[in-house]
């Protein structure tokens, strides 16, 4: 049975998963005063909260490594609201749910067509929210898949993440107490790395950056899984254009074709994926 995520994105990303506010530092004698902070976005939502969304279309959607619509195009996406806590003093903290959606399909086909993830979680955030801690709850449910496949699942972690300006490093870890298909507890762990080339200057309203990152799913049950326990690594570039997102990743698995999805599949092997994004 095919492995599920959220993602992501990105992914992303998950999407591995927060943005900072740069400072400048005070100049000698005489001082000067430190940059203003950038503006914060005006409130979207009810309680001073903000309401975000993202619309992929993508060549192939790859949860951990494994496709999830058989190497095929796959449209996605979601909605998350957040909410500041104003009383408490010693950060400031933030609690969000939404959820997140794709077009799937399987093999064997079990009768599923969707996916879709709900989150709920809180975060922390430190050093003029440079350094950001995220914890929470993702549900991976499969409306209308057969019963007897036991695909939906839940997820419980965290994810921890710095802004040093001229690179973001996040990790994240993942607990499934049921994974798919009645697979048994399950990890999940990944480091990711985020570098704006801030150098390449064509217009303001153009940007770039790169990312990489790796990653390791294990599975009590691998033969409910249909997969080994296995290592995952991605590499990418995202081009942003007047507020889309263009997107091109390698990514890649140690799974063999032999044992990939129970056997004979191409689902694991290394692919470059296209991608374009639009926030709002």
């Amino acid at each position: 049975m095919v492995i599920k995520r959220l993602s992501a994105a990105l992914m992303a990303v998950a999407l591995w998963g927060g943005a900072a506010i740069a400072q400048t530092t005070p100049a000698p004698a005489p001082a000067a005063a430190p940059a203003p902070e950038p503006p914060k976005p005006d409130p979207t939502g009810p309680f001073g909260g903000s309401i975000t969304g993202i619309v992929t279309l993508t060549s192939d959607y790859r949860f951990r490594g494994i496709s999830q619509s058989k190497n095929d195009p796959a449209i996605q996406g979601g909605l998350t609201y957040e909410v500041p806590l104003p009383f408490i003093g010693f950060a400031p903290v933030s609690i969000y749910g939404g959820f997140w959606g794709s077009s799937i399909n399987f093999s064997p086909d079990v009768d599923e067509s969707i996916e879709l993830d709900m989150v709920a979680g809180v975060k922390f955030k430190f050093l003029q929210e440079k350094l950001v801690l995220d914890l929470g709850w993702i549900g991976y449910r499969y409306p209308g898949s057969m019963k007897s496949a036991h695909l939906a699942y839940d997820e419980f972690g965290g994810s921890l993440s710095y802004d040093f300006g001229f690179a973001t490093l996040a990790g994240q870890v993942r607990y499934s107490p049921n994974f798919v298909a009645h697979s048994g507890d399950a990890w999940y762990k990944q480091a990711m790395l985020t570098v704006p080339l801030d150098f390449i200057k064509i217009s303001e309203k153009v940007s770039f950056k790169m990312f990489g990152g790796i990653g390791h799913q294990a599975v009590q049950r691998n033969a409910r899984f249909a997969n080994p326990d296995y290592w995952e690594w991605q590499i990418g570039l995202v081009a942003t254009i007047y507020g889309v997102d263009f997107g091109v990743t390698y990514v890649d698995t140690d799974i063999s074709k032999r044992r990939c999805n129970g056997g004979g599949f191409n689902y694991c092997a290394p692919r470059a994926i296209f991608s374009i994004s639009k926030s709002f």
